[in-house]
């Protein structure tokens, strides 16, 4: 599926995911958090239902090559398999000035409101994220922690 922005396919309620979730897809020291985000991963490229942003593309790059010092182009393919296969929102002015908002109204960082008005813009039902507060509902998104006990 190569169409950047293609529509998502699937009447499954959409989910969208933080940037830690795609991180630990690729990290290799936490089995239990790797199998967890590489199910939900899986299930939304199957399903179709899965979103995610150009900034959760950043963070990942930079998190897995600085943090996690995986080579920058197995990086790279990674983004590029996720891009390919997961409805990809581009960050723009309007999606800012609403991040702007939700910080405001949330006291959540101005990085994290970014995220989940991504979420909120596209429909998403769920934001998977392990930083945010677990169940609590912003713009329509409940955030869910997947790796909660």
């Amino acid at each position: 599926m190569k169409d950047k922005e293609k529509q998502v396919k699937s009447t499954e309620e959409k989910v969208f995911f933080d940037s830690n979730i795609l991180v630990y897809y690729a990290d290799e020291s936490d089995a239990r958090k790797q199998k967890i985000a590489t199910a939900l991963i899986k299930n939304a490229i199957d399903s179709g239902n899965g979103v995610i942003s150009t900034q959760c593309l950043q963070e990942f790059y930079n998190v897995v090559t600085k943090k996690l010092l995986c080579d920058k182009q197995k990086a790279k393919k990674m983004v590029e398999m996720f891009s390919d296969n997961i409805s990809v929102v581009k960050i723009s002015v309007p999606l800012i000035l609403s991040a702007v908002d939700i910080s405001i109204k949330s006291q959540f960082s101005f990085w994290d409101s970014l995220i989940l008005s991504a979420a909120g813009d596209t429909g998403c039902a769920t934001v998977y994220s392990e930083d945010l507060s677990d169940q609590q509902i912003i713009g329509g998104a409940r955030i869910q922690n997947p790796f909660a006990a």
